[in-house]
């Protein structure tokens, strides 16, 4: 099932948080370094448990020309 969320945060390391449509804070960590400049960007993407507790994964941007 795919979700609607916003960048809240995104850090150096690639890691960082989206706020879902439920305004939680899902945490999820890239490796790709173009991906610096998202926060504010709007994206859907999945959640997933892991041994952390929940993850975004699948994370894909909405209407963007990147």
């Amino acid at each position: 099932m795919l979700r609607n969320g916003i960048i809240k945060s995104l850090n150096d390391d690639y890691s960082g948080v989206i706020t879902d449509e439920n305004q939680q804070d899902i945490p999820f960590k890239i490796d790709i370094d173009f991906l610096k400049n998202l926060r504010g960007k709007n994206v859907n993407f999945q959640i997933e448990l892991s041994a952390t507790g929940l993850m975004a994964v699948g994370v894909q941007l909405l209407n963007s020309t990147i």
